[in-house]
């Protein structure tokens, strides 16, 4: 996060009853839940992949990969697409949350360092509070690391083979 007093926009999300923020920045789309296609021989965090126009995007259950318990799928669960960027490179991901929150302003100045025992590190760059509540900031590229994302990637030009080839002309299901 800046440190020169500036404003940052954040998207709030929840995961359970809590609720964390990622820079707006990093967002690409929000999107309903919707079916996934399941990826074989994968972490119990990495859902699935799903086909965004065209692409085929890796799906991480944020709360799996946190330690947190997988997200029951409700009427809420939303994927938040993010743009990461993992060793100078664009990756597209899907993180899986609970429910979108809202989007917030804060200034620079009223993140807080998270304190140094027991919060995971590098993921959690920082703590702010918004209307009396404490939202936990969280850095994805720190969660979901490169060697996680090629381990997914992988897969993923078969899987997209594999999808291309089953969808079939609207006239040949007549």
């Amino acid at each position: 996060m800046a440190d020169n007093g500036s404003t940052e926009q954040l998207l709030t999300f929840l995961i359970g009853r809590d609720e964390y923020g990622i820079s707006i920045l990093r967002v690409r789309e929000i999107a309903e839940y919707r079916p996934l296609t399941p990826v074989p021989m994968r972490p119990v965090w990495m859902r699935g992949v799903m086909n965004l126009r065209g692409t085929v995007v890796p799906v991480v259950d944020l709360a799996a990969k946190l330690g947190l318990g997988t997200t029951a799928i409700s009427r809420f669960t939303c994927l938040i697409i993010v743009d990461l960027d993992v060793d100078g490179e664009r990756t597209v991901v899907a993180v899986m949350v609970d429910a979108v929150r809202r989007v917030v302003d804060v200034s620079s100045q009223e993140i807080q360092e998270a304190p140094p025992f027991g919060l995971g590190l590098d993921i959690v760059p920082g703590l702010v509070r918004v209307d009396g509540e404490l939202i936990v900031l969280l850095d994805l590229i720190a969660i979901v690391t490169e060697r996680e994302l090629t381990g997914a990637a992988d897969v993923l030009p078969a899987l997209r083979a594999e999808m291309t080839e089953n969808i079939e002309p609207a006239d040949a299901r007549i």
